[in-house]
């Protein structure tokens, strides 16, 4: 009967570099397949000033959807990098869990692409970019709470601290996203003809993650003040 043997902690640590290396060669393809999407239209031979802005406009909204996703994209790199610090080991779990992330990651330019289609008429295209953003958001808040909550094996000893304040980030992240997504979603279902109050639920996104900011920001400062006094203690 043969067993399969454990790697060797050398083997391991190369193969979770390959991952975290494969994650970020994912990153940066969605990104360049983002900016592929905008072209110059063909310039007429004669063109007005006053026709300029008319004739751009349509590539002014791809560069803006693509600037909006680029910084989705870069932050949610930046997130999963302060996240990936911790780890010195992994698992099938973990495996799963970043294909899970990186599956929202490749998507954006799909998302970005249908948003352009929005209009007062057609959401849907709105609510998949929404979609886009929530996986994101709940793949991050899962591998979180897989690596500090379920397996701290995973990570490195110590940095309590961070680790908690990284996973709470990463919670009301989620939490932020999946709530206001639900209630824009309920405001269009419940009041199909009220654009007043259609546009009054875009706001509760922002506000919550301003609320959310806040609270975390106050959780750190009573989180290092407990730690300073403890040591100060000892």
């Amino acid at each position: 009967m043969s067993v399969i043997k454990e790697p060797k902690p050398f083997y391991r640590e190369f193969e979770l570099e390959r991952l975290l290396l494969f994650s970020d060669t994912v990153f940066a393809i969605a990104i360049t397949l983002l900016i592929l999407e905008i072209k110059l239209p063909a310039l007429p031979g004669k063109m007005p000033v006053n026709g300029y802005w008319e004739f751009f406009e349509p590539t002014a909204i791809q560069f803006l959807a693509f600037a909006v996703s680029f910084v989705f994209i870069g932050n949610f790199w930046v997130r999963h990098l302060q996240l990936c610090r911790f780890l010195q080991n992994y698992n099938e779990g973990l495996i799963h869990r970043h294909l899970f992330f990186l599956f929202f990651i490749v998507t954006f330019p799909f998302s970005t692409s249908a948003l352009l289609h929005t209009s007062s008429h057609f959401m849907l295209p709105f609510f998949i970019y929404l979609c886009n953003v929530a996986g994101c958001l709940a793949a991050l808040f899962w591998i979180s709470y897989f690596v500090f909550q379920k397996n701290p094996d995973l990570a490195v000893t110590g940095h309590h601290t961070e680790k908690e304040l990284i996973y709470q980030r990463f919670k009301y992240g989620f939490l932020t996203m999946a709530t206001g997504f639900t209630c824009i979603a309920m405001t269009y279902f419940l009041f199909p003809e009220n654009t007043a109050y259609q546009r009054i639920s875009y706001i509760l996104i922002p506000a919550l993650a301003l609320f959310n900011y806040f609270r975390l920001k106050i959780k750190k400062r009573n989180t290092l003040r407990l730690v300073h006094k403890m040591g100060a203690n000892h």
